[in-house]
């Protein structure tokens, strides 16, 4: 199973943190791995809610999908905060 997700205002080390604390292992700069899936990640073109101009990150995930779904449902409530 493929999955995209583009977050909007969070820091690519914060990003990074909650992939480890959901149990990934950084491989390289833009990669982490867990058990049955991995994440890729790159920065994107900043987003604008009027003036204000927040960071792009796109993550594309890969994994088993009941691994995948159990990991995205961990990460979307990380990422439930001001900014995610």
């Amino acid at each position: 199973m493929h999955v995209k997700r583009e977050c909007h205002g969070v820091e690519l080390r914060v990003l990074r943190d909650y992939l480890i604390e959901l149990g990934g292992k950084m491989i390289d700069e833009a990669r982490i791995s867990g058990e049955g899936w991995s994440a890729k990640f790159r920065e994107g073109e900043p987003f604008n809610v009027g003036r204000l101009k927040l960071g792009t990150l796109h993550v594309n995930f890969e994994g088993d999908v009941a691994v995948l779904n159990r990991l995205l449902s961990a990460f979307d409530l990380k990422m439930l905060r001001a900014g995610g």
